[in-house]
């Protein structure tokens, strides 16, 4: 169980693995910690200014001092190829960034097959959260 102050330090601890080509894939309900948890990632990586959810332009890119970042929030879409390809989702997969996707269950098994997946549920306390993480990274090794 994590509180948020918990929940950002995971964060901040994943995003010190993150290189170029690393994925982070985020899971959880409307409200679970998800943007809350990419924001600190980002943060830690040194995106610098605002970042506010990329729920209405899909894909915020952001590049710190050591690589490009895509900040990826599947929300509104259904995860049709259609739509992955004309938001360029597919395109941002191709290169040579590190990418966080909120909502990733929308994205086609193909995408998802290495990555840090963090999954972030409700407790029955609204200020906890029961956070599991598998790291099946590829990248780098």
């Amino acid at each position: 169980m994590m509180n948020q102050a918990a929940l950002e330090s995971t964060a901040r601890r994943i995003a010190c693995q993150m290189r170029a080509g690393s994925r982070l894939f985020l899971f959880g309900d409307l409200g679970a910690g998800k943007s809350v948890f990419a924001r600190a990632v980002l943060r830690e990586l040194g995106v610098k200014g605002s970042i506010p959810s990329p729920s209405f332009i899909v894909d915020a890119v952001y590049n710190s001092d050591r690589l490009q970042i895509h900040h990826i929030d599947l929300y509104r879409l259904k995860g049709t190829p259609e739509e992955l390809e004309f938001y360029g989702i597919y395109e941002a997969f191709e290169r040579d960034a590190a990418i966080i996707v909120e909502w990733a269950e929308r994205l086609d098994a193909a995408v998802l097959k290495d990555g840090i997946f963090v999954s972030i549920c409700f407790t029955g306390n609204p200020l906890l959260r029961e956070v599991t993480i598998d790291d099946r990274s590829l990248a780098g090794n």
